[in-house]
């Protein structure tokens, strides 16, 4: 009688210990962090409003607002009215930090934020230049 109970206690000392250990991970990851990689463009090439491919190849190609990614988003965002996002695929979400945003512009980031669904807007935790 006194084995098995002894077993027992062995047993939830254990399980016990395993559920701490596992809270302990979730904790760590946080399931409303989003990682995301994409390229920083400016709202008027990823909205097609100057672009025809929401891209910068129709503007660079014809020179008409720089000669790559970079000048032409950093055009587009200074001297036509738009603003840096994040596109993904076809997704594009808008970037609360717009100086950060900056740094990177015409650039593949990978990013980790948070997303308020209301208005598709990131909260960059950490952007870094995509590898």
């Amino acid at each position: 009688m006194k084995e098995k109970f002894r077993s027992r206690k062995v047993w939830t000392s254990i399980l016990i210990t395993l559920m701490v250990a596992a809270s302990a991970v979730a904790k760590d990851k946080d399931p409303g962090v989003l990682t995301l990689q994409g390229e920083i463009m400016d709202s008027q090439c990823a909205y097609n409003v100057h672009s025809t491919s929401r891209s910068h190849e129709s503007m660079t190609e014809k020179g008409v607002f720089g000669r790559d990614a970079r000048s032409c988003t950093l055009h587009c965002a200074k001297e036509m009215a738009g603003v840096f996002v994040l596109i993904v695929k076809t997704e594009v979400y808008r970037l609360e930090d717009q100086d950060q945003a900056e740094q990177f512009a015409g650039h593949k980031v990978k990013v980790s934020a948070t997303l308020d669904t209301k208005t598709h807007t990131l909260h960059v935790l950490k952007m870094e230049d995509e590898q």
